[in-house]
């Protein structure tokens, strides 16, 4: 009687494979990103506790903050939850991590466009607040930490454009497609 085998798909690469790294680090990030907008509710949520309904300009603007955190919670959520399909390789993620880094590249482009066309304001203000403040060093350590966070968001969004390109291009090759495994049929 001759041995009948099976193959569904190919045995998935061994080894560390720079792709796979990627999504842990875009779920890293993504949980990181979770944790600061629920801080930053949480902050929002206690001002505007303490604010009185009497100022309604105020509240209005808390409003459109906790609206962005929370809009910005749910999708670092979503993204945590497809990250995860992907390492454990469900081929649902794959073309969704796709998509998603498309747009993720596509919002860190958009948003580093704002930020350096707005640089070039920031910066002057910030040199002339510290020319001005030449008596409270504490405010001028306030104002050169804000331009370097500003300077590293550039140089983090310019850096991310090409990368989350990249994983969206690798996901979509043959090679990594077939490490994807599809939900049994019931």
């Amino acid at each position: 009687m001759p041995l009948a085998i099976r193959v569904d798909q190919p045995a998935p690469p061994r080894g560390l494979t720079i792709w796979r790294v990627l999504v842990w680090m875009l779920l890293l990030f993504a949980a990181l990103g979770c944790l600061q907008y629920v801080r930053h509710a949480q902050l929002v949520w206690g001002q505007l506790q303490a604010l009185a309904p009497a100022q309604p300009d105020a509240v209005a603007a808390l409003h459109g903050m906790l609206a962005w955190d929370v809009g910005y919670l749910v999708a670092a959520f979503v993204l945590i939850v497809i990250c995860a399909g992907c390492i454990l390789r469900q081929a649902w993620a794959r073309p969704v991590l796709r998509v998603a880094s498309c747009l993720l590249a596509l919002w860190a482009l958009v948003s580093g466009g704002l930020l350096l066309a707005q640089w070039s304001s920031f910066n002057h203000a910030s040199a002339d607040a510290i020319a001005q403040l030449q008596s409270d060093a504490a405010l001028q350590q306030a104002l050169l930490h804000a331009r370097r966070s500003y300077q590293m968001a550039l140089i983090l969004k310019a850096v991310a454009v090409p990368v989350l390109l990249w994983l969206a291009w690798q996901l979509g090759l043959p090679v990594v497609k077939v490490q994807f495994r599809r939900r049994p049929s019931r």
